[in-house]
C-alpha cells in the first residue's frame, strides 16, 4: 500500500512540477511577444576608484561620458576610504563636484553608500577602519553612511540609494557581514531619507535573490557573458535572454522594478592591466562581443541597464582604438532618440 502511495505521491509532485513549468513558459513567452512599454535607460557605473586606476582624471573623465557620449543615468560608488581618511576628517570635494556638475546637467544618479561598493577589491574601508573589530567597524560605516546621506539628500539629481553591493555575494576581499547589520544600514538610509527608494544588488547569474529582495525597492542584477576562473580560463555563462527575463519576472510584484545593475562592456581580467598590452585585452573583448551582450539585454526587456566598464573605453580611446567608444556612443545616441526612456 505504502509504495502506491509512493508512486502516486511522486506522480502529483511531476505534474506539478509540470503544469508550474508550462504556466511559467506561457507567461514568458507572452511576454517576451509584447513589444516593451518603453525604451530600456541606459547608463554607465563610474568608479572613481578605476578611473584613476587607469591613469584617468576622474573628473574630466566623468564630464567626458555626460558631454560626449550623453550620458544621463550613472550608478556612483562613494568610497568610504576617500570620503574619511582619518577617522573623523571627512573630505567630500571631489563627490560634491561630480554631484553638482551632474545636478547641473540633468543627470539621474544612484549613489552608492557602505563598505562593500563596486569595483575590485569590492571593499573600501580606509586603513583606520581595517584595525577595528567587525562591530565597531559597523558602527563606524553607518556613522559615514549618515554623513553622506545627510550631505547628499536635497540634491535633485540623486535618485536614488544604492546600500552596499551584493552583500552577500562571496566575492573580493571583504569582511562577511550579516543580514542583520545589512538591513540596520538600509534601515538607516530609509529614515534619513524616505523619499527615494533603495536598491540592492545581487549575482543576476547565481545565488538565490530571497534576502535582497525582502529588503529592496529596486533590485539590479548583474549581466556578465564572458568570465574567468583558474579552472577554464574564460568562460561563457551558458545562459538565455529568458533566463534573466523569467527570474525578474518571479519577482516583479515585490519590488518597484528589477534592472540591470552591471552589464559586462569590458574584459574580464584576470591579471593586472599593465601585464598585457591593451590591444591583447581588446581581443579579450571586442566591439562585436560589445554589439552582441547590448542585443543579449535587450531581449532580456529589463527596464534600465547600467554599463560596466566605460573608464576602459575612454582608456582605449585616449591610446587611438575607438572602437569600444563608438559601440557605448551608438548606444546612447539611440535611446536619445527614443524618447523618455533615457
Amino acid at each position: 500500500m505504502s509504495s502506491h502511495k509512493n508512486r502516486f505521491g511522486l506522480l502529483g509532485a511531476l505534474i506539478g512540477v509540470l503544469v508550474l513549468g508550462v504556466f511559467l513558459f506561457s507567461k514568458m513567452s507572452a511576454r517576451l511577444a509584447q513589444a516593451p512599454e518603453e525604451p530600456a535607460r541606459w547608463g554607465i557605473t563610474f568608479s572613481t576608484v578605476y578611473a584613476r586606476a587607469l591613469g584617468l582624471d576622474p573628473e574630466q573623465a566623468y564630464r567626458t561620458f555626460v558631454e560626449e557620449l550623453g550620458v544621463r543615468s550613472v550608478r556612483l560608488p562613494l568610497y568610504w576610504l576617500d570620503i574619511e581618511p582619518r577617522r573623523g576628517e571627512f573630505d567630500f570635494g571631489l563627490y560634491d563636484r561630480l554631484i553638482e556638475y551632474s545636478n547641473a546637467m540633468g543627470v539621474k544618479l544612484t549613489l552608492v553608500v557602505g563598505v562593500k561598493v563596486p569595483r575590485w577589491p569590492e571593499c573600501f574601508p580606509p586603513d583606520w577602519a581595517e584595525t577595528l573589530d567587525p562591530s565597531a567597524q559597523h558602527e563606524a560605516a553607518l556613522a559615514m553612511i549618515t554623513r553622506v546621506v545627510e550631505r547628499y539628500r536635497h540634491f535633485a539629481s540623486v535618485e536614488r540609494w544604492q546600500v552596499e553591493n551584493e552583500p552577500f555575494f562571496p566575492f573580493g576581499d571583504c569582511r562577511p557581514i550579516t543580514p542583520a547589520q545589512f538591513q540596520q544600514r538600509v534601515d538607516l538610509v530609509r529614515s534619513l531619507d524616505g523619499a527615494r527608494p533603495v536598491q540592492v544588488t545581487v549575482s543576476g547569474e547565481v545565488g538565490p535573490w530571497q534576502t535582497e529582495v525582502e529588503t529592496a525597492d529596486i533590485l539590479g542584477i548583474s549581466m556578465y557573458r564572458l568570465t574567468w576562473n583558474d579552472l577554464f580560463g574564460y568562460f561563457i555563462y551558458p545562459l538565455t535572454p529568458e533566463y534573466y527575463y523569467l527570474r525578474a519576472s518571479l519577482v516583479e510584484d515585490q519590488v518597484e522594478r528589477v534592472v540591470v545593475s552591471e552589464l559586462q562592456a569590458e574584459p574580464w581580467f584576470p591579471e593586472p592591466i599593465a601585464s598585457r598590452p591593451l590591444s591583447v585585452w581588446y581581443n579579450a573583448f571586442d566591439a562585436e562581443a560589445f554589439e552582441h551582450n547590448i542585443r543579449f539585454v535587450e531581449d532580456a526587456r529589463l527596464p534600465e541597464v547600467y554599463l560596466w566598464g566605460a573608464e576602459w573605453w575612454l582608456l582605449l580611446r585616449e591610446n587611438g582604438d575607438e572602437r569600444l567608444w563608438n559601440v557605448a556612443k551608438n548606444v546612447f545616441a539611440s535611446s536619445r532618440s527614443s524618447g523618455p526612456g533615457v
